[in-house]
């Protein structure tokens, strides 16, 4: 898994802002982050920048780095927090040359790719069904996939993700500091978000290609290990009811299984995981 990135920080280097030449520098992948690297002071959101340079024709692996974004977004039209100078948010640009259905097999790749960087910080994160990143319990990042079809096929996917990682309790809304965190805080001390990044789409790169090769067995794989959703009593809200019932496993398509108390099973493609119970 490499060394741990607080070894890899020394403090001088933590104020670094985003550039396409501190980014690449010493940057250990073979073509993930070697492409064009767009980086923004603020944008309204990482995700938009990246659906309209996809529109204009921009390469897979295209990446979208902004230091603060005025409209983050997160699933279910919720907004995403993202103060200036603390997090990392970062949208790719994906052309993957495989059939819609594995569309959703992207969320859980990206949550790999998130959990095995942030654990290389020292700490042990956590993976929500279907796009939450954890640490003890309180979010700490979330994924955010788009995509457009043509003709049974992926135009073009954007990976998204958001994750706290120098932020302080004051920065984060009042609603959401006893649900949220940043790996600063649950580390106790600062994290150099560039290094981050790079080991980031190490990950990325690795996980991506599993995902292209068609081996989602092995990702499905890493996920449960870091999962906290599976064998637990979960409270999932969808579009038209709320359904409780026992989180038991995930299709080859990333599809939740829930069975209720009436012993049916429910697949679920998207909803909201609120609450889980051991």
């Amino acid at each position: 898994m490499g060394q741990n990135i607080m070894s890899l920080c020394p403090d001088k280097r933590l104020a670094n802002r985003f550039s396409p030449h501190a980014i690449k520098e010493h940057l250990g992948t073979r073509w993930l982050g070697q492409q064009a690297i767009y980086c923004f002071d603020v944008v309204e959101s990482t995700n938009t920048e990246a659906n309209r340079l996809a529109r204009q024709g921009a390469p897979e692996g295209t990446l979208i780095v902004a230091d603060a974004q005025t409209r983050g977004r997160g699933r279910l039209g919720r907004s995403w927090v993202s103060p200036p100078g603390g997090g990392l948010y970062v949208s790719m640009i994906l052309r993957p040359a495989c059939r819609p259905d594995w569309f959703p097999r992207l969320t859980l790749t990206g949550g790999v790719a998130v959990a095995s960087a942030i654990q290389q910080t020292g700490m042990r994160p956590q993976l929500k069904w279907p796009n939450d990143i954890l640490i003890a319990g309180r979010k700490v990042g979330g994924i955010l996939t788009e995509a457009v079809f043509h003709k049974r096929r992926i135009d073009f996917a954007i990976l998204g993700i958001g994750i706290n990682v120098n932020t302080e309790r004051h920065e984060l809304p009042i609603s959401l500091r006893n649900v949220a965190t940043s790996l600063r805080l649950s580390l106790g001390e600062p994290v150099s978000r560039i290094h981050l990044f790079q080991i980031l789409l190490q990950q990325l790169e690795q996980w991506y290609e599993f995902f292209c090769a068609g081996d989602f067995e092995t990702i499905l794989k890493i996920w449960s290990a870091f999962d906290t959703t599976l064998g637990r009593v979960v409270e999932v809200f969808l579009p038209q009811r709320r359904l409780v019932g026992l989180a038991e496993g995930l299709e080859s398509n990333g599809t939740l299984l829930v069975r209720d108390k009436r012993g049916r099973v429910h697949r679920i493609i998207a909803g909201d995981v609120v609450r889980c119970k051991i």
